[in-house]
């Protein structure tokens, strides 16, 4: 029992127990801020998304209340110019890799989707749509 204490109480540096258990915690501790860290950035991107359509949706609301004339094709929104726009964007610009996509929350690659105004029921919706599909429809 005695030799347990001064072992204990000897402060002459560290065993290789201790040194093997300070950088077990150190690796946990680096891996655990890299796990938070990348969740966070996810929930980060979808937060850009929420807000893209939410300014989308606003835009669309003060252009309605603008002109009284409801456009029957569909708009885009213009993220760049914070605008809507007749023409397809070139390319996408959702920053996650989850949307809302026909009322469903759907896994998508990042920069493949646009957002759509359409009008339903004389009242503008933005919504998320698939570049591609929009492409196709023509």
């Amino acid at each position: 029992m005695l030799h347990v204490m001064n072992v204990l109480t000897d402060n002459k540096g560290l065993s290789r127990v201790e040194v093997i258990c300070i950088a077990g915690i150190a690796c946990f501790a680096v891996a655990l801020a890299g796990v938070l860290g990348w969740h966070m950035l996810g929930l980060m991107w979808q937060g850009n998304d929420a807000n893209a359509l939410n300014t989308a949706q606003g835009v669309a609301n003060a252009g309605m209340a603008e002109s009284a004339a409801d456009e029957p094709s569909p708009s885009y929104y213009d993220k760049g110019a914070n605008t809507l726009v007749a023409e397809l964007p070139s390319g996408g610009y959702n920053e996650g890799g989850t949307l809302v996509i026909d009322g469903r929350e759907q896994q998508v690659e990042r920069g493949t989707c646009v957002i759509e105004v359409v009008s339903e029921d004389g009242a503008p919706v933005a919504r998320w749509v698939r570049a591609a599909d929009v492409a196709e429809r023509g």
